[in-house]
């Protein structure tokens, strides 16, 4: 009888599975390829704001915008593609070589980058949200096809180990692709800028060309709107598919939450400047990186769906948190003596550890239901299902960029309230099917995976 795998067990099988990816070639290139990529996406938006707010007489349509309004015009510029385009791209992802689609994304958009030196393009707002759509098309084809390439360069046991990599980067670029692309928009100037941007592109498109191409179907393919309603269907009638897609959709979602509310908290509760709100997103993207590590290396022998569930009930706590501390610094401090005490100077550890542990339980629900889905769908399916998903984790973030603004500056409380509104219903949804699922994984059968 064979003895069951102690943790010791457990945790040298996620180291194995790091030192096996490190050695592993293509998964390699695919990574640096998401890096560059990553940090060139964050820099070309950076770079548009800089052009954009650089002309002081924009008008469009004979009417003058300031800077706030031509950046979230540019927000939208880059978000319908990603709404709209997305599931399309991901039916064309499923017909054609893999490997083509990740240079050819990449190159267009070096090239599409490298336009935004024309004069014409920094006088004219029109041409400039023009070229942000096209960029953004490009990108709608990158990431399902990123997506589909992971479980083909991996084995399925170091899923859990290639999507931690691939997570902590996008945390990273997330936190620090944005505080990146200013020191290269102001060391090159605008009209040199692009071309560096544009060079990150190129070599993101000539890393994946060392990548295994996928395998496609040698038959007449259907319409594609065939086969994205074949996709759809799919989606809607695989349980496992459907409730890992809604949980990276509502993480994402509460991603951005954070991202968009950290201003307001910077002010309302560390006693900040608005621009240094970057610290709590640096936080938030550190905690995650660390929770990325800890999950592939320490926590891939749990149920994906008890490991996410366990994430949710920690987010919630954090989240709930982090709302408390305006409270404690409004009503509690004055109460002990301490009016006018905020967390800055030294406490400012507080809310910035938090912060970090949001991100870190943010990993306990990515890592594991990402590698679920890849391994779950299968191969002639992922362009179609990762094209879904993208377009739901893009609509879902509007609702946060319409709502988490105006309610952490309108609502009683502010930020502190906000982040309540947030933290405690996912603590609590967290932790009832926390429960839910270990009942059921005590009932089924040994070794079964939970969904």
């Amino acid at each position: 009888m064979t003895p069951p795998a102690t943790e010791q067990d457990h945790q040298a099988a996620g180291s194995n599975a790091f030192k096996s990816l490190f050695r592993n070639r293509q998964f390699m290139s695919l990574w640096i390829a998401q890096i560059f990529s990553q940090f060139a996406d964050r820099a070309v938006f950076v770079l548009f704001v800089a052009v954009l707010t650089a002309n002081e007489n924009a008008t469009i349509a004979g009417r003058h915008f300031g800077a706030a309004q031509l950046t979230s015009l540019l927000y939208v510029a880059f978000t319908i593609p990603a709404v709209v385009l997305s599931p399309i791209a991901g039916v064309y992802v499923d017909r054609w070589s893999n490997k083509i689609v990740l240079c050819v994304s990449n190159m267009a958009r070096a090239v599409f980058v490298c336009l935004v030196s024309l004069p014409y393009i920094k006088q004219s707002p029109v041409a400039a949200f023009s070229l942000a759509f096209l960029i953004s098309i490009g990108s709608q084809f990158f990431a399902p096809a990123e997506s589909s390439s992971i479980p083909r360069l991996v084995k399925k046991e170091e899923l859990y180990a290639a999507n931690s990599l691939f997570f902590t980067t996008m945390m990273i670029a997330l936190g620090f692709g944005f505080a990146i692309g200013e020191p290269v928009v102001s060391a090159t100037g605008i009209g040199k800028a692009p071309y560096a941007v544009a060079i990150t592109f190129f070599l993101a498109g000539l890393f994946v060309l060392q990548i295994t191409d996928n395998k496609r179907g040698k038959e007449q393919p259907d319409v594609w709107w065939e086969e994205l309603r074949f996709g759809i269907a799919y989606i809607a009638n695989n349980q496992t598919v459907f409730r890992a897609i809604l949980k990276i959709t509502f993480l994402f979602s509460t991603i951005i939450t954070l991202n968009i509310i950290a201003v307001a908290l910077a002010q309302q509760v560390m006693n900040l400047e608005a621009s240094k709100f970057g610290y709590i997103v640096a936080a938030a993207g550190i905690g995650m990186g660390l929770g990325n590590f800890l999950v592939g290396h320490y926590y891939s022998h749990i149920s994906p769906a008890l490991l996410a569930y366990r994430g949710f009930s920690l987010l919630g706590l954090f989240m709930t948190m982090l709302g408390s501390l305006g409270f404690i610094q409004d009503l509690l401090f004055p109460a002990i003596g301490l009016a006018g005490v905020h967390f800055h100077g030294p406490l400012i550890a507080v809310p910035l550890a938090v912060a970090a542990c949001i991100g870190a339980s943010c990993a306990f629900v990515a890592v594991p239901t990402q590698s679920l889905l890849q391994a779950a769908v299968p191969e002639e399916l992922r362009g179609k299902v990762f094209g879904a998903q993208n377009t739901a984790m893009s609509a879902a973030s509007t609702i946060p960029v319409l709502l988490a603004g105006v309610s952490a500056d309108n609502l009683p409380g502010g930020v502190s309230t906000t982040l309540l509104i947030i933290g405690v219903p996912t603590l609590i949804v967290g932790l009832i099917n926390h429960g839910r699922t270990a009942s059921d994984l005590k009932k089924a059968v040994p070794g079964k995976p939970g969904n």
